[in-house]
Order: structure tokens, then sequence, then C-alpha cells
């Protein structure tokens, strides 16, 4: 009867010392590393794009510089679970992959500079599918998801959006002023006092607020531990918050310019959002408590 040798059978099987790092061949990390090189090449002027996007001055997106930081941040909080999930590759990411590819190269045909870059983070998890599996891709949805955070969406979205906000913005920051009995008089998105006019323009509509307090509301219900229903509030809350805020703002703003003139005015504005972005996430630190997301996730 024939012994096996365990031992050796053992070595045959697995790859020499030296040939793996932290569990994945070299050849797999070379492959990787080329397949990170092609998607910067493809979406190197959506990166461009971008960049331009958040550094203009009354940007909607300033916060976008941050959101792959974040995102980058996360997978390092997450490297020990990570290291834990065993590389399978899967041919079905090309199911994803070859769509979205054909959809970014339409977009970038069209002429259509923000609609590539909305192709981004669904490449990069198709990408992810093929080389390392769908456990990994699985433990990887939000920092990749997140990534939607830092992508500029069609001008005419923006516009749209921004117009109602600014508009219920305006409504109640005139609202407001007529309960301190300061006979304010709303023309659209303009509000005249006895003293002063104030014109609410795209840039102090609270879009701007509205769309980096979703960001960070969506971060801050995932880093906490909780109920479903707690951190669908936290989330909930963005759009009623900035608005009631932007409107405190608004009279705020115009309070100052009329007891205190235009120049002083125009200064308040310029500091003033920081003050109220630090207010709302103080007030949403609060609510996180009372629905239950006191605590951070051990999850990460």
């Amino acid at each position: 009867m024939a012994v096996m040798n365990t031992s050796e059978g053992s070595a045959a099987s697995t790859p020499p010392e030296g040939t793996t790092i932290r569990g994945i061949r070299w050849d797999t990390w070379i492959l990787i590393g080329l397949c990170l090189v092609c998607l910067g090449l493809l979406y190197a002027p959506t990166f461009a794009y971008w960049h331009r996007t958040w550094m203009m001055k009354e940007s909607y997106y300033s916060h976008g510089i941050l959101v792959p930081f974040i995102s980058a941040f996360l997978v390092y909080l997450k490297r020990k679970r990570l290291a834990a999930i065993h590389i399978e590759p899967s041919t079905q990411g090309y199911l994803i992959l070859i769509p979205a590819l054909m959809a970014a190269v339409l977009a970038v045909l069209s002429g259509a500079e923000s609609a590539p870059g909305l192709t981004f983070p669904v490449v990069l998890g198709a990408t992810v599918v093929i080389l390392m599996g769908r456990a990994m891709v699985k433990e990887l949805a939000f920092p990749i998801g997140y990534l939607y955070f830092m992508c500029v969406l069609p001008g005419f979205i923006l516009v749209m959006a921004s117009f109602r906000i600014q508009m219920l913005s305006t409504m109640l920051g005139a609202a407001i002023l007529n309960a301190l009995q300061l006979h304010a008089e709303r023309s659209g998105t303009m509000i005249a006092l006895p003293n002063i006019e104030v014109m609410v323009g795209a840039p102090c509509s609270g879009f701007r607020l509205l769309i980096s307090l979703f960001a960070f509301s969506v971060l801050f219900a995932y880093v906490k531990e909780g109920p479903w229903w707690g951190k669908a509030i936290l989330i909930s809350a963005t759009l009623p918050l900035s608005v009631a805020l932007n409107g405190i703002r608004i009279a705020l703003i115009a309070i100052v310019g009329e007891y205190m003139g235009s120049e002083a005015m125009h200064s308040f504005h310029d500091y003033s959002g920081y003050l109220i972005l630090i207010l709302a996430f103080v007030l949403l630190s609060l609510l996180a408590r009372f629905v239950r997301c006191r605590n951070f996730s051990s999850m990460l």
C-alpha cells in the first residue's frame, strides 16, 4: 500500500516562501498595480476636472478633495478584516466593468465633463471583483461608494436643486426676520429691510451646506453603532437641518447689514458659513445620541 508523504503534498500546494505578500501572489500585486495605473490614465482628464471644480471659489464641492482621503482611511481601518479575506478573482466583474467603461466612453464622446466621473466608483468596484473577488468588494463597498461624494454632478441637476433650496432658505430667512419684528419683505430671492436689501444668490442658497452635510452625515451614520432607523434619521435630517441653518444664517446676515452696514454684512457673510457648518456638526452629534447611535462601530 502506497503511503503519501503529507509534508511533501502540503509543500507542493503551498506557494514557496517569498512569493506572496500578505497572502497575495506577487504577480497578482503587479496586475493590481497595472490596473490602477490604467484607471488613472483613463480618468486623468476627469480627475483634473474634479480638482478644478473643488478649488473654485464658492464651489459646491469644496469638500471633494477630502473624500478620497476619507475612503483611504476607512480602508486602512479595515486592514485586518481585509487581510483575512480569501482572494478569489471572479470574471463576473466583467459584467459590470464592460458596460461601465462603455458608458464612460460615450460620456467622453458627448463632451460632458461631469458624466464620465460618475462611472469611476463602479469601474473601481468591478475591478476589485475581477482581481480579488466578491467578498473583497463587499467589505470595500462603503469606501468605494463613498467616492461618489467627490464626483461632480451635471450642471442642470445642480441648477434645479440649488434653486429649490435657495427659495426655501430665503423664505425661512424672511420669516425669521419678520418674527423678530424687522419688517422684511421678500421678492423672489431678495429680502428688503428698512435700511438694506439682501440678495440670496446661488452660493448662499444652502445647497453647498446640504451637499457637505449630507456627505458628513452618511459617513457619521456608517461609523456609528446603532439601530438602522437611528442611522436613517441621521441621514434624513440633513435636508431640513441644512435649510433651517441656512435660513438662520441669511437672517443673521440681514440683521448685521441692517444695524451695522453693508461692509460689516459682507465680512460676516464670509465667515458665517464656517460657523454654521460647525453648528451643524454639533447638532448632528447631539441627534446621534438621541437616536441611540452613541458609540463608534467596532466593525471597522
